[in-house]
């Protein structure tokens, strides 16, 4: 695939994914598939495997340690904060009563 729309960290749960992926980016004007059971890797280097980031805390909704999270600019002062990027992980979470640092 050209550069990839799809964030380097949700590879691995694209790979072998058993349902059709399709994905949209809107300002080239296409819209990309990934079959079902497709062998989906980021690319790496022999001398540079790829290894997915992770911020060095949790999840300040939910309190996650172990899920990515994505980046969000909460004010004008450049204010951030840091969030599941599964959001439905995130809101099972906090239903269950678990709840981070922000919420």
């Amino acid at each position: 695939m050209a550069p990839s729309p799809i964030p380097a960290f949700d590879n691995p749960k694209l790979h072998m994914m058993p349902a059709l992926q399709l994905f949209g980016a809107g300002r080239e004007k296409r819209i990309y598939a990934i079959p079902p059971y497709t062998d989906v890797r980021s690319l790496d280097f022999d001398d540079h495997p790829f290894r997915a980031g992770r911020a060095p805390h949790p999840c300040g909704l939910c309190g996650s340690g172990i899920s990515y999270l994505d980046e969000v600019v909460v004010d004008n002062k450049g204010g951030r904060l840091f969030v599941c990027s599964d959001t439905d992980y995130c809101e099972t979470r906090r239903a269950a009563g678990h709840v981070g640092a922000e919420a």
